[in-house]
């Protein structure tokens, strides 16, 4: 019987991981252990959490704030030196069926990585993902069924082009061939970035719908901060490998738009919100800036 880690990645959100925890803890798939990475949350979630963890648990906290990357490479690299067959990355905003692993493990094809269906928690026949399709040229990615109910139409296994890592399931030989998740990002993108080198290497992409979770939503960041990080994520997936010429052209565009928008925001008396994430996104990659957003050193126009 294989091994599973399942890797979770938390940051300010200890009430919606001992949700999930719980959820896990009634699996009827029984050889599991779970690596949990606090990435410094600034709130009291390690207090919350030690004490309150399953045995089976390996709690990691982080000094630094990591970014979503980081912290789940720090899991997987521990799950598998602890002898895992697989790693299982999963949001702390989750809450899993208990046959989820049981049946994702027994359908998932050898060689491949999968993913379950992924329904709202809040109204739970709701779909929130079951599967993608991603078009590696511009980075840009579609989740199928998004907001549609459940039904016959999201009952049948196929393969994707995207899968999001919300919950995925990769073996260790996946792992091993394909390589750890793109630091660079911080967060959001990472998944578009993975499912790219996986097609690259040849590893199909699952969508299993006889495993199940449901998602919360919004669990990691929202508002400007989201649009900062996937406008200059998808700038630097589009980019990688080219020439510095070819980012620079590439990122006019965005950044005048971003900027006009921006200013409009400001004309209008309102707060700074996703126009100004779109801007900073934009300039942020013409200079090269990557990793964790940091504060602005200057008043911006």
């Amino acid at each position: 019987m294989p091994k599973v880690g399942i890797v979770i990645s938390n940051y300010n959100g200890w009430q919606d991981t001992l949700v999930c925890l719980e959820s896990l803890q009634k699996m009827t798939f029984r050889d599991f252990e779970i690596v949990l990475i606090d990435d410094a949350s600034p709130n009291d979630s390690v207090a919350q959490l030690q004490g309150k963890l399953p045995p089976n648990t390996v709690f990691l906290p982080q000094e630094k704030n990591v970014g979503f990357a980081a912290a789940n490479n720090i899991g997987m690299r521990r799950a598998l030196a602890d002898g895992c067959d697989y790693a299982l990355l999963l949001n702390n905003d989750t809450s899993v069926h208990p046959d989820f692993l049981e049946k994702l493990l027994a359908e998932t094809p050898e060689g491949a990585v999968s993913c379950p269906k992924m329904l709202f928690m809040d109204p739970p026949d709701e779909i929130w993902f079951a599967g993608g399709e991603l078009d590696p040229a511009t980075g840009k990615v579609k989740h199928l069924g998004g907001h549609k109910k459940d039904g016959p139409e999201f009952a049948e296994k196929r393969q994707v082009s995207f899968i999001t890592f919300c919950c995925v399931l990769l073996p260790r030989a996946v792992i091993e061939k394909v390589g750890y998740l793109d630091e660079t990002l911080f967060m959001y993108c990472e998944d578009v970035d993975y499912c790219i080198r996986l097609a690259r290497a040849g590893v199909p992409m699952w969508f299993l719908p006889d495993a199940v979770i449901h998602h919360k939503a919004g669990g990691s960041a929202g508002g400007m901060l989201s649009v900062y990080y996937i406008t200059r994520n998808t700038l630097y997936l589009t980019c990688k490998g080219k020439s510095r010429a070819y980012a620079k052209r590439k990122t006019v565009l965005p950044i005048l738009t971003g900027a006009a928008r921006y200013a409009l925001t400001k004309a209008l008396g309102r707060k700074k919100g996703r126009s100004y994430g779109a801007y900073r996104g934009a300039v942020d990659f013409w200079n090269g800036k990557m990793g964790r957003m940091e504060p602005p050193k200057t008043k911006e126009i």
